[in-house]
């Protein structure tokens, strides 16, 4: 029997905006995560801010209306 082939959880279709702003959330908790010393944490939410802010930038180049199912 062969194994499922390893694949990444897809991340769901959403504005940019809204990725733009989960973006946010994350860089904002890794500022607060390493003025309180944390920062192992803040290093994780950083790079997670960067990773949702390049999937903002990659929806942002969609055109409106071409994911919409017909």
């Amino acid at each position: 029997m062969s194994e499922p082939a390893f694949e990444l959880p897809q991340p769901p279709l959403m504005s940019a905006v809204k990725a733009r702003n989960i973006a946010r959330a994350y860089k904002a908790m890794a500022d607060h995560l390493r003025s309180e010393g944390v920062t192992l944490e803040a290093a994780h939410n950083e790079r997670q801010s960067q990773w949702w802010m390049a999937y903002a930038i990659a929806l942002s180049q969609i055109p409106p209306g071409a994911t919409d199912e017909r």
